[in-house]
């Protein structure tokens, strides 16, 4: 049986990716500094190792003693880098490996990419607030944020010159290599892209509308709400995709799951912001698989350890339309979770994303952080999908000791 190492058992999709596996025939090992209560994917795999995945020298050790195939990771990009050591030092297949992978770390270097392809973005402004550039001929509002940064942390829109100089010290916290963008801002909902590369070829696998919720205590913009297919697909399929599959193709890219954020303004133009070469956190590979039939989990898991897998049967999607909500939860310790079984039984919930679970802290950190879970609910209507998610609040609880419920929706359906 081959062994197959996943890095981190606690990031988003790592239980998932562990359960395929073994589903695969795999032998499953979890590496983490988490003991097993705290890293979900521990309770799941063959076995555990107590090593942090930031000890690369020690992980390729061990993978020698033990005789590892192949190395993966969910959605963590700390992980993806750590991975992409790992698998260098050993000689192991990674997706992820080269040139393509700088794109995906790095906002100025995919914005680069994009122009060259002859794909819009908003326009970048050379400045930079803390060594006496001049502010303030900028055409106001502009957005702040690291180049190198994810979640929205360091993020902010500046409406003045005194804003940008406030923020410009938070969004350089935020980023490894000490860069920072600053550039217009679009005052247009955004939409999430997704392809798969197979082989080198890249396969459109969706478009979704998302729409941001901001939180009271900070301000910050997060994903309130995703939904498929997007009011934009028929525009964007005509104009962009194939541009954008021969960009990916002619820039390296071989095998994986990719997501692009994109600015639309509801007529013609999409504006290119950033990408992901991996999942999107609330793990886009369930509708990619839903409507278009291509099983990036399974895929990716291939590309780390290359056998012959048999399939998953993937049937035709009965509903026309796909939501994807994440629910927040307050500040408190979660003391006990009810109903998670009756929502998971469903039939319009497709997936149950978990976050959190019993015994996490949760802070005010008023950021994605905070997410709970990710619901994937099918529908046909607005309104089927409005009386699905009240049913689905009223039956799932997070409590603290209290008995108070500390989850919410951030956003609100009914404000579509």
């Amino acid at each position: 049986m081959k062994k197959i190492l996943i890095l981190g058992g606690k990031p988003i999709g790592s239980v998932e990716m562990v359960q395929r596996a073994k589903e695969m025939g795999l032998y499953t090992v979890v590496a983490d500094y988490l003991p097993a209560a705290e890293s979900m994917a521990k309770a799941y795999a063959d076995e555990a190792w107590d090593i942090s995945t930031a000890e690369v020298d020690t992980l390729v050790e061990k993978c020698r003693e033990t005789g590892i195939d192949g190395a993966i990771t969910a959605v963590h990009e700390f992980n993806i880098n750590r991975l992409r050591e790992l698998c260098s030092a050993l000689g192991f297949p990674c997706y992820c490996q080269g040139k393509p992978w700088l794109y995906c770390d790095n906002k100025l270097e995919f914005k680069a990419l994009c122009r060259q392809a002859g794909l819009p973005v908003a326009t970048l402004y050379r400045v930079r607030p803390d060594d006496g550039s001049d502010l303030s001929s900028l055409p106001y509002p502009v957005v702040v944020k690291p180049s190198d940064s994810s979640g929205s942390r360091g993020f902010a829109v500046c409406r003045n010159e005194q804003e940008l100089r406030a923020a410009f010290p938070n969004a350089l916290k935020f980023s490894i290599n000490g860069e920072c963008v600053v550039e217009d801002y679009m005052p247009y909902d955004s939409v999430i892209i997704h392809y798969t590369m197979e082989n080198g070829k890249c396969r459109y696998s969706g478009l979704s509308d998302k729409y941001s919720a901001k939180f009271a205590s900070t301000g910050a913009s997060v994903m309130g709400i995703q939904l498929f297919p997007s009011k934009g697909e028929a525009v964007f399929l005509q104009q962009y995709n194939e541009r954008v599959c021969r960009m990916f193709e002619e820039a390296g890219f071989r095998e994986g799951p990719i997501w692009i954020e994109a600015f639309y303004d509801g007529r013609e133009q999409f504006v290119f912001n950033e990408m992901g070469y991996r999942f999107g956190g609330s793990l886009t590979y369930y509708p990619v698989r839903y409507f278009h039939r291509r099983d990036q989990l399974t895929a990716l898991i291939a590309s780390a350890v290359p056998g012959d897998y048999a399939p998953v049967e993937l049937p035709p999607a009965t509903k026309a339309h796909y939501c994807i909500l994440p629910l927040h939860v307050h500040a408190g310790k979660i003391a006990r979770i009810s109903g998670l079984d009756a929502v998971k039984a469903r039939p319009d919930v497709y997936a149950y994303v978990p976050v959190h679970f019993e015994g996490d802290e949760i802070q005010d950190w008023g950021s994605a952080q905070q997410v709970f879970c990710y619901l994937h609910i099918l529908y046909d209507t607005m309104e089927e999908l409005r009386c699905s998610i009240r049913e689905i609040l009223d039956t799932l609880k997070a409590e603290d000791a209290a008995g108070s419920n500390l989850v919410y929706p951030l956003f609100h359906v009914e404000s579509l």
